[in-house]
Parts: structure tokens; sequence; C-alpha cells
């Protein structure tokens, strides 16, 4: 193996017979160095061995489990009472909640599981376009929201006095007579429907509107308000 490192040294990588004799120094003094310092520790490990007397170690053994057994005993015996006490924002939102949908404010609806910012300004706005809840039902008409957990609790939304701004058939001018059950067109057909019958008494003669569907106006009978 010696004669093939000595080519490899020589021819391969062009080094001298002098450079070649300096590495088989270096790696001998390398090799004695590591012997050295491996006697060094065997001999370090002897010299500690020699020192320990197995008496007094067992003695130091069993003194210190006496001590952990004691330590034991004194955390059974009085155990630690840990805080149980909650911070109210870090409970998590309860199932008694109850709302009235018809005054509760964007925080107020924020405060609800599953409701945002973003569905909370929407549901303040259909409100507003709609003139009040009449139902709790229809919190499922408003865009995005999770009709299925609205469903589940629907016995928690209360409409209070409900609708807050009624449409009144007969007082309605054109810009007034919206509603997002109403669509522009068919609040057009009803104007022309007033002028050219005069006061519309009441529900049964809404239905005479044949431009209108009567799913329209069931829809729409919480809504009206047939006053003069």
């Amino acid at each position: 193996m010696l004669p093939r490192l000595k080519f490899y040294l020589r021819f391969t990588l062009g080094m001298t017979r002098q450079e070649i004799r300096g590495i088989y120094i270096l790696l001998g003094l390398i090799v004695l160095g590591m012997g050295v310092h491996a006697i060094y520790q065997y001999v370090a490990l002897q010299a500690d061995a020699d020192l320990i007397e197995p008496k007094r170690f067992e003695e130091i053994y069993m003194a210190q489990k006496a001590a952990h057994q004691k330590s034991n005993f004194v955390l059974k015996s009085y155990p630690i009472y840990r805080r149980t006490f909650t911070y109210p924002h870090y409970i998590k939102k309860s199932q008694d909640w109850k709302i009235n949908i018809n005054e509760a404010d964007s925080a107020a609806w924020v405060a609800l599981p599953g409701i945002g910012p973003g569905f909370a300004k929407r549901i303040l706005t259909f409100r507003e376009r709609l003139g009040g809840f009449a139902t709790a039902e229809q919190l499922t008409e408003v865009y995005g929201i999770d009709t299925i957990w609205i469903k589940q609790n629907l016995r928690k939304f209360q409409i209070g006095k409900g609708i807050y701004r009624a449409l009144y058939v007969n007082r309605a001018i054109w810009n007034e007579f919206r509603h997002p059950y109403l669509p522009y067109a068919q609040a057009k057909v009803v104007l022309n429907f007033r002028k050219q019958h005069g006061i519309i008494p009441d529900f049964a003669s809404l239905l005479q509107i044949k431009l209108v569907e009567p799913a329209v106006w069931e829809r729409l009978r919480p809504y009206l308000n047939f006053e003069p």
C-alpha cells in the first residue's frame, strides 16, 4: 500500500521525495499524539477510580435516595392548587347568548360566534334596506352567511319590536317605493296601478295586479301599510 501511496504522491501530485518524507513524519507524529492522549486519559480514569471508596459512595447514594423520597412525600402531601380563573376575553363564546336582531349594532353582531366584521356590516345593510326584520329566518337571506348556523340558533334571535319602517302603498312616491323584495320594474307597475285606480284599500286589492306574482306580495306583506 505504501508504494502505491508514494507513487500517487510523487507522480500524480508531483511531490518531491523530501515532501513525501515530511508527510510520513507528520502522519507519524499525529498517530503518536493520539496514542499519548489515549494513554493519558486511561491513566487519569484509573487514578479517579482508585480514589473512590465503595463504602463512602454507598453512604452518599443512600442519603440522596432518602432525600428524594422525602421530597416526593412532601409534594404528594401538599398538592399545588393551580389558578383556574379565566379572563373573560379568553372564554369561548358560550351557547347562552341572545340578540335583538332589529336593534343590535355591529359590535353586538361581531361578538357572536361565526360572525365577523364583514358579515356584521352585511346584516346591518340588509336590515336597513328591509326596514327591519319581520322574522329571524330572514337572516338566511344575507349574502354569504352560514344558513345552517342561523337555522340552528333561530330561538336565540329576537326580533323585538320588529319592522321599524313600513312601505306605505298609498303614500310612497316613486323614489320611496323601494324594497329588496320588490324589483324596480314591478314597483313601477304598482305605481301605475295606483295612479289608475286610486287608493289601494287592502292586501286583496294588490293581488289584482297581474304583472306582480302573489308570492312577491306574500313576502312583502309584513311591510305593507295601506293608510291613505
